[in-house]
C-alpha cells in the first residue's frame, strides 16, 4: 500500500533512503532546511576553483556498488571511479614524509624500512583488519540487531566474539602490539579522527579501517565527491521523489504514539504517515519533537560524546605544489596530547594534525590552471566558539604549520582565495549537536549493538536515518543506513545488503 512518506534533511542517508522507499511505491517528500542537497556533502564554487566541503574519502566501494546495484546502476561506470596510486602522503614533525600506495605488498616494505619486523606485522595487522571487515560486512553492518537469532550461529558466534573482544580493546592497544615506531603507530590510527573518535578510547574493531586502506584501495569519482550526491538526486527524481528545499522545519507533530506530520518554520502543516529523520538526532529528539515523545531527550545526551568539531578550509592557491598528493596528512610529534586537548581539555591545540586534499592533482578542472585546490580539516573540540577573526587567524596558523612540514614556508602569501567554516558554523547550517562536524563518536558505548538504534521508542512511525543511528559515521555507512531503515519499514529480515536480498522473500 502507498504510503506518503517524510525525510526530514537531505543528507546522503535521506536521499538514498528516499530512493529505497519510492522505489517501492511510496510517496515520498524530502524536507532540507538548507538550498543544496547532500548535507555535509556539498560543494562550493568560488574564485574559479571547485571545492567538495565534507566528505572527500571514497572507501568502501563495494557498498557504493551494491547500493546502487538496486537501481541497475554501475557506479563505477556512471562516476568514472578510479582507485589513487598512492593512496595518500603522510608528512610529520620530527620524520621524513611517508608515501602510502593503498597496497599491503607494496606498503610493507616502507614499513620494514621505519621498523624491522613492522613489514610482516602490517601483513597481518591488514589481514586480521579485512577478516572483520568481512565478517561485518555479512552479519553485523547491515543490521539494527534487533533480530537475537540472527546472531547465534556458525561464523555470526565466532565472529560475534571476536567483535565483542574489539570492543572492549582500546585502537591503540591493539596497534602497538604490531608496530612500536610512533611514525606508524599514526598511519595505523589516523582513521579514527574520520569517525570523529580519539584512538586511545576507540575500540579496536575498527582496525578494519586499514583493511580498506592497505587492501581494498581508496578511490575517487573523476567528477567529485558531489558528483555521488547528484547520481543519488537524479535516480530519485527518475522515481518521483520529490525535494524541497529552503524548507526548514520547526517540530515533528504527534498524536499519542504516532508521528502524524511536520511543522515548516513559516507555520505549514504536512500530513504523512511515516517520518523519517536525517536531520541531526540530537536537535531532531531534543527541539523537533515534544517532551513526552523523546526517546533520547537532553539528560541522555549528557552522557553521550559528541564527536570532534573541525574548522574547514577552502583553499585556492597560486603555483604548483608537487609534493602533494590528492591525500596528504600531517601528524604532530604530541599525538597524544593533541587528542586530549580535543576531548578531555576542550581546548585548541597550538600544534594540530591535519588533513590537506588537493582534488586538482587529480582533477585539473577544480583548479585555475597554474593554481591548486586545496581543502583542508584542522580537528577541534566540540563546544567552542569561534568569531570569524579568530578563524582567519586559526586558518593562517595552521596553514604556515602545514607548510613549513611540506617545504613551502610561505604557503599562505600564495592564497589566492580562501573560505573558512568552523563549530558555529556547523551548528548554523546543520543543527549540529555541540558544533560537531561528524556527529556521535564511536566510543565503547557508542558503537555496533550500542549505538542508537535506527527507530523511536516512543512514535510506532518514526525513523532515524544517518550517522548518528547505526552503522556510524561515514559516507558508505549512511548508505547502510538507509539499507537498515529500508529493511527495518519493508519487513525484511535477512541480513546483508539489499543487491542481494531485495524482491526476495520479507
Amino acid at each position: 500500500m502507498t504510503k506518503k512518506v517524510i525525510i526530514i534533511g537531505g543528507g546522503i542517508g535521506g536521499l538514498a533512503l528516499a530512493n529505497l522507499l519510492q522505489n517501492d511505491g511510496h510517496d515520498v517528500h524530502i524536507y532540507e532546511k538548507n538550498h543544496q542537497l547532500g548535507g555535509r556533502a556539498g560543494t562550493k564554487k568560488r574564485d574559479g576553483f571547485t571545492f567538495d566541503t565534507g566528505p572527500s574519502w571514497y572507501l568502501m566501494p563495494k557498498v557504493f556498488e551494491d547500493y546502487f546495484r538496486v537501481f541497475d546502476i554501475d557506479i563505477n561506470t556512471a562516476l568514472s571511479i578510479k582507485r589513487l596510486t598512492p593512496a595518500y602522503k603522510v608528512f610529520f614533525e620530527s620524520h621524513d614524509p611517508v608515501t602510502i600506495q593503498g597496497d599491503v605488498n607494496k606498503d610493507a616494505p616502507t614499513f620494514e624500512a621505519i621498523e624491522q619486523g613492522s613489514g610482516e606485522a602490517l601483513r597481518q595487522y591488514v589481514a586480521e583488519g579485512d577478516d572483520i571487515y568481512r565478517i561485518a560486512l555479512r552479519h553485523f553492518l547491515y543490521t539494527d540487531f534487533s533480530r537475537p537469532s540472527q546472531l547465534v550461529k556458525g561464523e555470526v558466534v565466532a565472529g560475534s566474539a571476536r567483535l565483542l573482544k574489539l570492543l572492549a580493546t582500546p585502537i591503540h592497544s591493539r596497534v602497538k602490539s604490531f608496530v612500536k615506531s610512533t611514525p606508524l603507530q599514526q598511519i595505523l590510527e589516523y582513521p579514527m579522527v574520520f569517525l570523529g573518535t580519539s584512538p586511545f578510547k576507540a575500540p579496536a574493531m575498527y582496525s578494519l579501517m586499514s583493511a580498506l586502506d592497505f587492501k581494498e584501495g581508496v578511490f575517487y569519482p573523476s567528477n567529485g565527491m558531489y558528483s555521488i550526491i547528484e547520481l543519488l538526486v537524479a535516480t530519485g527524481k527518475k522515481l518521483g521523489v520529490q525535494y524541497h528545499t529552503n524548507a526548514d522545519i520547526s517540530a515533528i507533530q504527534t498524536n499519542g504514539k504516532q508521528a502524524t506530520g511536520i511543522m515548516l518554520r513559516d507555520g505549514t502543516q504536512i500530513n504523512a504517515d511515516t517520518i523519517i529523520s536525517n536531520a541531526d538526532l540530537h536537535h531532531t529528539e531534543t527541539a523537533l519533537l515534544p517532551p513526552e515523545a523523546q526517546s533520547y531527550p537532553q539528560k541522555a545526551w549528557d552522557k553521550k560524546e559528541a564527536g570532534i568539531s573541525a574548522l574547514l578550509m577552502y583553499i585556492g592557491v597560486k603555483g604548483k605544489l608537487p609534493q602533494l598528493e590528492h591525500h596528504n596528512l600531517f601528524f604532530v610529534d604530541a599525538w597524544q596530547d593533541n587528542f586530549k586537548n580535543i576531548y578531555e581539555h576542550k581546548t585548541i591545540p597550538k600544534s594540530a594534525s591535519m588533513y590537506v586534499s588537493r582534488t586538482s592533482s587529480t582533477d585539473p578542472s577544480t583548479a585555475p590552471k597554474s593554481h591548486e585546490n586545496l581543502f583542508v580539516l584542522v580537528p577541534l573540540p566540540t563546544g567552542v566558539h569561534l568569531t570569524e577573526k579568530k578563524k582567519a587567524s586559526l586558518a593562517e596558523h595552521f596553514l604556515t604549520q602545514f607548510g613549513i612540514a611540506i617545504g613551502e614556508p610561505e604557503l599562505t602569501k600564495k592564497i589566492v582565495s580562501q573560505s573558512l567554516f568552523g563549530p558555529d558554523d556547523f551548528t548554523a547550517r546543520y543543527n549540529a549537536w555541540q558544533g560537531t562536524a561528524l556527529g556521535m563518536s564511536h566510543l565503547l558505548g557508542q558503537s555496533a549493538m550500542f549505538r542508537i538504534p535506527p527507530k523511536s521508542k516512543k512514535l510506532q512511525n518514526l525513523y532515524y536515518v544517518g550517522g548518528n543511528t547505526m552503522p556510524g559515521i561515514g559516507l558508505p555507512m549512511c548508505l547502510i543506513s538507509a539499507e537498515i531503515v529500508y529493511k527495518k519499514i519493508s519487513g525484511i529480515r535477512q541480513p546483508g545488503p539489499l543487491a542481494k536480498i531485495i524482491g526476495k522473500q520479507k
